[in-house]
């Protein structure tokens, strides 16, 4: 895990404040604007308030809070309801072109969402618990960020930047956590092998969400999440004992250009949404 390690402290070198100050809202507007009939209408209308509750119970921090538990639990039973059942509409529903992909990465994402949620109230590992917590944070992110693409779509404009960046903001976040856990001196094989699976999962979420403003940094984004899913799956077979198809130098080479990548993603993310 010497590899993974190196890497992950360089990611973790950036400082987890300076990715969480590119985290934005969702749009307003989009559960106040006059959306067509139909799916559209309901994620526009409704689906933010359903992000809440989720996020509200996952990512409880105060005092207050905590001595709500129960009743946020219900609330956030309610929601992922909601959701899981706008996706199974979505899924089927015909809708106008300039919906179609925002309504798919929709779809594909409450899916995602839905079975991250099933396994945290499933699991008894603590680090499995610790590793959905995060998928849940940069998971309902992305699915904001499809609401606000669906909102710009209604009104036939593109999204900004700034509304767009909420998914893979959060992903960054999420993927700092991750490399947390392999810098505690009681990382183990399998904590490396859940990382590094977590890791691949957001990079294919990456991937899939590539679809921003501002071309040049698609492309920035698309060839950072490449490269670290390479990595994460010769680190997992390395750690399985198996055959992986880079080697232990070929890894260690490709980590520090993705660490450099990391920085200039970082870097790139925070003059866009300056720039707004």
């Amino acid at each position: 895990m010497s590899f993974s390690l190196r890497r992950f402290v360089a990611l973790g070198a950036l400082g987890a404040t300076a990715i969480s100050s590119l985290l934005v809202t969702t749009d307003a507007s989009a559960a106040t604007t006059t959306a067509p009939q139909g799916i559209v209408a309901s994620i526009l209308g409704n689906t933010n308030g359903y992000l809440t509750s989720v996020r509200t119970y996952f990512l409880c921090n105060t005092a207050k809070c905590k001595t709500q538990r129960s009743a946020l639990l219900k609330s956030a039973q309610g929601a992922m309801t909601k959701l899981s059942a706008q996706a199974v509409m979505a899924s089927g529903a015909s809708v106008q072109q300039k919906y179609r992909s925002a309504v798919d990465l929709f779809v594909s994402d409450v899916h995602l969402l839905a079975k991250s949620y099933n396994v945290f109230f499933t699991t008894t590992s603590t680090v499995t618990l610790s590793g959905e917590v995060g998928n849940i944070f940069y998971l309902t992110s992305d699915i904001g960020t499809d609401v606000n693409m669906l909102s710009a779509a209604e009104k036939s404009a593109t999204a900004t930047f700034n509304l767009w960046v909420e998914g893979e903001a959060a992903t960054l976040v999420a993927m700092q956590t991750d490399a947390s856990a392999l810098q505690s001196s009681t990382a183990t094989a399998s904590i490396g092998i859940f990382a590094n699976q977590l890791l691949e999962l957001a990079c294919t979420s990456m991937v899939a969400h590539a679809n921003g403003p501002n071309k040049s940094f698609n492309t920035q984004l698309t060839t950072f999440a490449n490269n670290q899913t390479r990595i994460a799956q010769s680190e997992i077979l390395f750690l399985q004992g198996k055959k992986a198809p880079m080697t232990e130098v070929e890894v260690a080479s490709l980590n520090v250009t993705v660490s450099a990548q990391f920085a200039a993603l970082v870097k790139s993310e925070t003059a866009l949404v300056k720039k707004k």
